[in-house]
């Protein structure tokens, strides 16, 4: 956070700091980790997984459906 503080004080006065760092919610930066394929929890990268889940027979036949999760691939989270 120091490292943060120090890169917005070349370009803000405190009083612009404050309200900035106000504004902040760890859900957003969540997010924008996922949407740039970072895992929040240990920054690792993350992959799409595909696989195909069992469902419910079509006419006699068995039927599947394809699935996809991102999940990181240094710790394992599904997101």
């Amino acid at each position: 956070m120091n490292e943060l503080i120090e890169i917005l004080e070349e370009r803000f006065v405190p009083v612009e700091i404050i309200k900035l760092l106000d504004g902040i919610d760890k859900f957003d930066v969540d997010n924008y980790a996922v949407e740039h394929d970072i895992c929040p929890l240990c920054l690792g990268e993350l992959v799409m997984r595909r696989y195909k889940e069992r469902r419910p027979d079509f006419w006699g036949f068995p039927a599947y459906e394809e699935m996809c999760d991102l999940v990181c691939s240094r710790c394992g989270e599904v997101f």
